[in-house]
């Protein structure tokens, strides 16, 4: 398969590992983006139609008193995305 667009958002570590001749090969286009201007709208659309499924990117997932482990594990870049749960399950109980 050739062609195609590799957009790289955001920053990332000042420096990366590409194989450019492949890319170049292949008729790859690598762009980069650092503002998310008019892109949100369009995100939270293609999420919430259920066309992307974002919950595969969540690759570690910890509780609030996991804070600095969760930290650690984001400034590693072992992780895609890393998630802290701050609300603690409610168990109600009905007293009579």
């Amino acid at each position: 398969m050739s062609g195609g667009v590799v957009v790289l958002v955001g920053l990332g570590r000042p420096l990366a590992s590409l194989p450019i001749v492949n890319a170049a090969i292949r008729e790859i286009d690598i762009r980069g983006v650092f503002r998310y201007a008019n892109c949100y709208p369009a995100a939270l659309s293609l999420i919430a139609t259920g066309r992307i499924d974002v919950k595969p990117m969540i690759t570690h997932r910890y509780n609030i008193n996991e804070s600095v482990q969760a930290f650690e594990m984001a400034e590693s870049g072992q992780a895609i995305k890393v998630m802290v749960n701050v609300i603690e399950t409610l168990v109600l109980v009905n007293i009579l």
